[in-house]
């Protein structure tokens, strides 16, 4: 974790220099890769979007591992928000820090989650997820049978009703 940590702090991933940064409380972690926050300043709850990591889908094999990983690292706590962007539904993508902790990165080093590369890679993320499927940590444990990424599983596994 500490490696994960100086890596981001080496490369010097504080985003661009237009990315909007502010405190706020975590109000509910809704799985592996996203929740929701109030902002400490303004009182207003905004919906996140993880950057740089896909988790499993909660009805996925390592999706109930991965939402409490998540909830373990930022449940009921200040952090740091930096966005990115916005997502197709709304979303703020961001970077989120507990501390000095990069939790994008720390769900990627523990094997909670994928690093997701389609809109930039991070290379503390990517770092991390190396580490974890060398070590065999998190999902990185289960059968290859069992280790899809998250776009893969919701293909072969569509959702029904509206």
């Amino acid at each position: 974790m500490l490696r994960v940590l100086l890596m981001a702090l080496w490369l010097g991933i504080a985003g661009p220099a237009s990315a909007a940064r502010f405190e706020a409380a975590v109000v509910r972690v809704k799985d592996g890769d996203s929740l929701v926050v109030e902002r400490l300043r303004e009182k207003r709850r905004s919906e996140l979007r993880l950057f740089g990591i896909d988790a499993p889908e909660l009805d996925q094999p390592w999706g109930i591992q991965s939402r409490t990983a998540l909830r373990r690292l930022v449940g009921g706590k200040t952090v740091t928000v930096e966005t990115t962007d916005r997502d197709r539904y709304g979303r703020l993508v961001a970077r989120v820090w507990v501390g000095r902790t990069y939790v994008n990165a720390a769900m990627a080093w523990n094997g909670d989650a994928w690093a997701f590369t389609r809109y930039g890679a991070d290379p503390a993320i990517t770092g991390g997820q190396k580490s974890a499927r060398a070590a065999g940590r998190g999902l990185w444990s289960l059968p290859p049978s069992e280790r899809l990424p998250p776009a893969t599983w919701r293909e072969r596994n569509p959702r029904s009703g509206p």
